[in-house]
């Protein structure tokens, strides 16, 4: 049976150990040698043999574990930042397509159009917001790559959500159009205790998904609840529904749950279990409902306020 090298690596992880291991090799060769060349001075041979291995093996040792260490440091940081490259092309992928797609969509109303000079006031105040909002993002993801990168904790503080969820709700406007989903926004005056860049990363990522999986002229509504000291921001839609393995496999399976949209949008199934991730490290929680073909409502689960004392 062969020794995975896992467990050599363990067992040869103290100098000592390679010293010994040594000594015993170099002693018992030592030995047979003799018996087959009969070496003059046995005694001092036997000495030698030992000796030499503890010289050589003990400082070759500590070198060698100390390169073993580096690597696996190195593993874990690049393993790390995998996981955040995975993260950011999560973030371009729902979060800037979506705006594109809206500055797209109005200049070319404009460009290809003959408005009157109110119409094309109006037009030209929606890009300006729309560009405000996609500047506001893109700023909140640098900050956020930083954080990540040099693995800041959540940065958690009091604040109102009205701003934050109406940026979001302006981020994906074009989608919403494009779909002729009724969106739908119910009371949202209330306070939460967490990080606001990771409230707005989770509330993005729920939401671009009840848009992608609600058919056209579907619904959607966005509402806040508070239940004793938590505010729960959920997110019900009209859509396709999800079976309870589904749901299973968002919370519990090692696999990322993904599947086309209503409209053959495509995803990556990374968003919700970096949701997850970060809810744990807001004290927060996830809670999904769901029936096939009746549609789901997505709760994010966060502290009203700061823990007492």
């Amino acid at each position: 049976m062969s020794i995975p090298i896992e467990k050599l690596e363990r067992f040869f992880s103290k100098p000592y150990r390679v010293v010994i291991v040594s000594v015993l090799v170099a002693t018992l060769l030592y030995v047979i040698a003799h018996g087959i060349f009969h070496f003059y001075k046995f005694g001092l041979g036997l000495v030698l043999s030992a000796v030499f291995p503890i010289v050589i093996s003990l400082p070759i040792s500590r070198v060698m574990i100390g390169y073993t260490r580096r690597i696996k440091k190195q593993k874990q940081e690049l393993a790390k930042l995998d996981i955040i490259n995975k993260k950011l092309f999560s973030l371009i992928s729902h979060d800037i397509r979506s705006p594109m797609a809206t500055l797209q969509g109005l200049v070319h109303a404009m460009a290809f159009n003959d408005f009157d000079r109110e119409t094309e006031k109006e037009y030209l105040g929606r890009l300006s917001k729309h560009i405000a909002n996609l500047d506001i993002f893109l700023s909140d993801l640098l900050q956020w790559s930083q954080d990540q990168i040099q693995d800041k904790p959540a940065n958690r503080t009091l604040f109102k959500c009205n701003d934050t969820l109406a940026q979001i709700g302006g981020l994906f406007e074009g989608m919403l159009l494009e779909k002729q989903i009724d969106f739908t926004i119910g009371d949202l005056d209330s306070t939460i205790y967490a990080d606001q860049q990771d409230y707005a990363f989770i509330v993005r990522n729920v939401l671009h998904n009840a848009i992608k999986f609600t058919p056209v002229k579907g619904k959607i509504n966005i509402c806040l609840k508070v239940v004793g000291d938590e505010v729960h921001t959920i997110i019900k839609d009209s859509g396709v529904g999800l079976s309870k393995e589904e749901i299973d496999i968002i919370f519990e399976g090692e696999k990322l749950f993904t599947q086309l949209g209503t409209s053959n949008e495509k995803g990556t199934g990374f968003g919700l279990k970096a949701c997850i991730d970060y809810l744990k490290k807001n004290n927060g929680s996830l809670s999904i409902e769901s029936v096939r073909g009746k549609g789901t409502k997505v709760s994010i689960i966060l502290p009203k306020a700061p823990p007492h004392g």
